[in-house]
């Protein structure tokens, strides 16, 4: 386990690479991405302002952070979708509602520029409300509880298919979930899979698969990400805010075509807050874990050997 501590973050919550040579992180708290050099100690500058990439589309300022949890790469199209969650008060913030793509263009060694990629989509809950299959999730009641609070509605992971979809990760709510001295015990991660995300982005509506369940020990999920062929990385996490760090993170495996689930139980993550994970292209045995420590503007990137 090898641990670098890059500047010019704090809160991240998401990452992609961009090549075998930069990455690139989402931060939760405002509404840009920040490219790094894994070689480099800070962040490439200046970083990616969606406000101006979105045309004011996407805006800055009080309560227009999308609460960026999730990125993924699908062909030249990257990913990013927001927590969709209330703020911690159990407040609306209809900016966290998004999910949608960028075309990310190398203009010279370490300097990007972006374009947004078709349109915004905001009716992901909407649209899982109007599907039977999802009805016993509630999310007409999971919207309106604070995101880590029993049975709110929180999105943290996002990973691509090789069939071009995603996979949506739900840190909250649980399925099937039991109650025990206050906290949910039990519960089942719920994963959407959304066939048509390019299509999605060209204003066609959106399809579903059947809904996915997998039984983390009571974690939600904290990231997802495609590591080959069918098989996937979860970080997997508490729902609640562990403010006493109790509740351990936790890696498996899991392939979607078997459905075999396999915790990695060699690999302790200790007191990592883990937010976001991604493999570096030809590394699929070495995965790319960023905690979320509340430094001020730095992060650790633990490279794992799986």
């Amino acid at each position: 386990m090898d641990i670098k501590t890059y500047k010019g973050r704090s809160n991240v919550s998401g990452a992609i690479a961009l090549n075998d040579h930069y990455f690139i992180v989402a931060d939760d708290e405002d509404n840009e991405l920040s490219v790094f050099d894994k070689h480099a100690e800070k962040a490439v500058k200046p970083a990616i302002a969606l406000s101006e990439a979105f045309d004011g589309e996407i805006k800055d300022g009080k309560h227009q952070e999308i609460d960026l949890e999730g990125g993924a790469r699908i062909g030249d199209v990257y990913f990013w979708i927001g927590s969709h969650s209330t703020n911690s008060e159990g407040d609306e913030r209809p900016a966290r509602r998004r999910l949608f793509g960028i075309h990310l263009t190398e203009v010279e060694p370490g300097k990007f520029s972006v374009q947004r990629c078709g349109s915004i989509y905001t009716q992901l809950i909407a649209d899982l409300k109007q599907d039977d299959r999802f009805a016993r999730y509630d999310w007409e009641q999971a919207e309106r509880i604070p995101p880590k609070d029993k049975g709110g509605l929180s999105i943290e992971g996002l990973a691509a298919t090789p069939e071009h979809g995603l996979l949506i990760g739900f840190r909250n709510p649980l399925a099937g979930r039991d109650s025990e001295n206050g906290y949910l015990k039990n519960g089942k991660a719920i994963l959407v899979h959304l066939l048509n995300p390019l299509a999605l982005l060209q204003g066609q509506p959106a399809q579903f698969a059947e809904p996915i369940e997998l039984d983390l020990d009571g974690l939600g999920i904290r990231d997802i990400v495609w590591r080959q062929d069918h098989q996937y990385l979860i970080v997997a996490g508490p729902y609640h805010a562990n403010e006493d760090r109790q509740e351990k993170h936790r890696l498996y495996l899991w392939d979607s075509d078997s459905g075999k689930l396999k915790r990695l139980e060699h690999i302790d993550l200790g007191e990592l807050n883990i937010e976001a994970a991604f493999f570096f292209p030809g590394q699929n045995d070495r995965v790319e874990l960023l905690s979320d420590d509340g430094e001020e503007k730095e992060f650790k990137c633990v490279s794992v050997e799986l």
